[in-house]
C-alpha cells in the first residue's frame, strides 16, 4: 500500500521537519539552502481531460521543500526513482493548496459533475510530467531523462502516466499518479511491466 504523505499543520506554517530515513514518505521534508527560486509558474489541469488549466506560482519555501527531496544527491538510479516518487507526491501536497486538487480521489471515483478538482489518468499524466520536467530543467536528475507521456490500450479503455528513462541503461519507468487520492506516493514501475494489461481494461493497478 502506498503511504500518505503527512499533511501536518506546521506545513501551512512552512514548518520544516527533518527526514526519518527508514521511513520515506512519512514525514515532511526539510527545506535547503542554496536552491535558486521558481521565476515560472507551473502549470496544471484537472477536471477531466484537462478541463481546467491553471498556473500556481511556487513560494520559495514551497520549491525548498520539493527539492530538498533530491539533497543529497541520489547514490544511484534506483535511488534516484524513489525520490522521484516522493517529490512528485509532494508536489500534489503543494499544488491541491493553491487549486482544488485537493480534492482528488484516486481513480474517477467522482462523476464529472460532482467533481471540481478531480483528475483523471490525462490530467495526472500531465500534471505529473510537468513536474519531472521541472525537476529536470533544474538540475535535479542525474540518473534519467524525462519522456513523453506513457501510453498503454485495451479494447475497453486506455491509460496514460509520466515516465522517465534511466540513463545508464535506456530502461524506461512509469510514474503513474492516477491509483491513489491526492497527496499519496505514486507507482513508480518498469515500463514493460506497467504494459502488461488486461485485454479488456487498463484501469488496474499492475504494480503488484
Amino acid at each position: 500500500m502506498k503511504r500518505i504523505l503527512i499533511l501536518a499543520l506546521a506545513l501551512a506554517a512552512g514548518s520544516t521537519h527533518s527526514r526519518d530515513s527508514g521511513s520515506a514518505g512519512d514525514t515532511v521534508p526539510v527545506a535547503v539552502r542554496g536552491i535558486a527560486p521558481l521565476t515560472a509558474s507551473v502549470h496544471v489541469c484537472y477536471d477531466f481531460g484537462c478541463g481546467i488549466r491553471d498556473a500556481v506560482k511556487l513560494s520559495r519555501d514551497d520549491w525548498h521543500t520539493v527539492a530538498s527531496w533530491f539533497n543529497p544527491p541520489a547514490r544511484d538510479a534506483r535511488d534516484e526513482r524513489e525520490r522521484i516518487r516522493q517529490a512528485v507526491g509532494w508536489m500534489e501536497v503543494i499544488v491541491g493548496r493553491h487549486t482544488p486538487t485537493h480534492l482528488d480521489k484516486a481513480r474517477n471515483d467522482l462523476l464529472p459533475a460532482d467533481s471540481a478538482g478531480q483528475m483523471d489518468c490525462i490530467d495526472e499524466s500531465m500534471n505529473t510530467t510537468t513536474y519531472l520536467r521541472l525537476f529536470e530543467s533544474q538540475g535535479l536528475l542525474r540518473w534519467h531523462r524525462v519522456l513523453d507521456r506513457a501510453y498503454r490500450k485495451a479494447i475497453l479503455d486506455q491509460h496514460w502516466a509520466g515516465q522517465v528513462e534511466e540513463l545508464a541503461t535506456g530502461r524506461r519507468y512509469v510514474v503513474d499518479s492516477w491509483f491513489a487520492d491526492n497527496g499519496h506516493l505514486p507507482f513508480v514501475q518498469a515500463a514493460e511491466e506497467w504494459e502488461k494489461i488486461r485485454y479488456f481494461g487498463t484501469s488496474f493497478d499492475s504494480t503488484f
